[in-house]
C-alpha cells in the first residue's frame, strides 16, 4: 500500500499556493446566532411559549485592492431559522458586488444595511435608535412601526464619503409587484438619506418615493419621510425618530398620510444595558386607529461576542379593534462571530 504522505504534501502545497489569492482578496466568514424563549399572550386568549430565531445569519464578504485608490468588494448573506436549522426565505438576505473610490461607493444586487452602501432610511433608524435586543422576532419595530425598508432585489445604491460631519446614501431599484417582489413589472422606487454624525451628536433626514406604471394602485404605499436626533451623553443616550408614510388613492375608510414617531433611550453601565422605546404609528386602513408600542430590554454582555437578553414588549397591533393587544416577555442568547 503506497503512504498517503505524498498526497498529504501535494495537497499542502496546492493550499499554501492558493491562499495568497485568498489573502489579496480579503475574505472573511462571519454570521450571527440568536435565539430567544419568548411567552407571547395575545388578547384575551392563553399565552404560547416558543423558542424563536430571531435574524440568524451566515455570510461571506471580502474586498480586492484594485489600485489607485480603487477598491472591489462583495458578498452573499444567508438567512437561516437557527431554532429548526431551516434557511430563510429567499435564501439571500444580501448578495452584492460593488466598487469603491474616491467618489464614493456603488453597488449592485440585492441590498440591505449590511452592504457597503448602507440603506438610505434603515441605516438611519440604526444609528439613531437603539433596537431592543434584535429588530426580528417578537421586537421587531425598524419595518413594521417605522416602515424604514431595508432588504430590496434588483438594487442599485450609492453611498458618498464623508463632507466633513455629513454623508449622503442613495437606493433605486426595481420594485416589482407586492407579491412577486422579486418579478420586474415597471415599479420603480428611489430612497434618499442625508445623515450627520459629529462628536455626541447623530442625526439624518430620509425621503422616499415610489412610481408604477398607470399610477399607484389604491392604498399603495407613495412616498415618506422621516427625521431623528440622538444625543450621546455617556451613560445615557436619548433620541427622538418620527415621520409620515403617505398612500395612494385612500378609500373614505382609510388613510391619505400616517404619522409615527418614536421616543427612547439606552442606558448603558459597563457590560450591562437597558433600552427603553415608545412608539406609536397610526393604523393606514382605519381613521380611528393607532398602533402604540411599549418596549423595555435588558442585555448583560459576557464578551464582546457574546450577550445575554431579555426583554417586555407590548404591541397595541390596532386601538379601534377589542382584544387586539400583543404581549410579549422572553430572553435568550445572541452570539457573533
Amino acid at each position: 500500500m503506497r503512504s498517503p504522505f505524498p498526497f498529504a504534501l501535494a495537497a499542502c502545497g496546492l493550499f499554501f499556493s492558493a491562499a495568497p489569492h485568498v489573502v489579496a482578496q480579503d475574505l472573511q466568514v462571519y454570521g450571527q446566532v440568536r435565539l430567544t424563549i419568548n411567552k407571547v399572550k395575545t388578547g384575551n386568549t392563553g399565552s404560547v411559549t416558543e423558542e424563536r430565531d430571531n435574524a440568524s445569519r451566515l455570510g461571506f464578504r471580502g474586498k480586492e485592492d484594485l489600485g489607485d485608490g480603487m477598491t472591489a468588494l462583495f458578498g452573499l448573506e444567508m438567512g437561516v431559522d437557527a431554532d429548526s436549522g431551516a434557511a430563510a426565505a429567499p435564501g439571500f438576505r444580501n448578495s452584492y458586488a460593488a466598487l469603491r473610490g474616491s467618489w464614493g461607493t456603488v453597488a449592485l444586487g440585492r441590498l440591505d444595511s449590511a452592504n457597503p452602501t448602507g440603506s438610505p432610511l434603515y441605516s438611519q433608524v440604526t444609528r439613531i435608535t437603539s433596537f431592543a435586543a434584535n429588530d426580528a422576532g417578537a421586537t421587531a419595530i425598524g419595518t413594521s412601526m417605522l416602515n424604514a425598508r431595508n432588504r430590496t432585489s434588483n438594487a442599485i445604491g450609492y453611498q458618498s464619503p464623508m463632507w466633513g460631519s455629513v454623508n449622503f446614501r442613495a437606493r433605486y431599484y426595481l420594485r416589482g409587484d407586492a407579491r412577486t417582489p422579486d418579478q420586474e413589472n415597471g415599479a420603480k422606487s428611489m430612497d434618499m438619506g442625508l445623515n450627520y454624525a459629529q462628536g455626541p451628536w447623530s442625526a439624518g433626514i430620509g425621503y422616499a418615493k415610489d412610481t408604477r406604471p398607470g399610477g399607484l394602485l389604491a392604498n399603495e404605499f407613495s412616498s415618506k419621510w422621516q427625521a431623528g436626533v440622538r444625543y450621546d451623553f455617556g451613560v445615557v443616550e436619548p433620541y427622538v425618530l418620527l415621520g409620515r408614510d403617505t398612500y395612494a388613492k385612500a378609500s373614505a375608510t382609510a388613510r391619505a398620510g400616517v404619522d409615527y414617531w418614536l421616543v427612547g433611550s439606552r442606558f448603558a453601565a459597563g457590560q450591562h444595558a437597558v433600552v427603553v422605546n415608545l412608539a406609536q404609528r397610526e393604523v393606514q386602513t382605519s381613521l380611528l386607529g393607532v398602533r402604540k408600542r411599549y418596549q423595555v430590554a435588558y442585555t448583560y454582555a459576557l464578551s464582546r461576542r457574546t450577550e445575554l437578553q431579555a426583554f417586555f414588549d407590548q404591541d397595541g397591533i390596532n386601538s379601534s379593534r377589542s382584544n387586539a393587544a400583543v404581549r410579549a416577555v422572553g430572553a435568550g442568547v445572541r452570539h457573533d462571530f
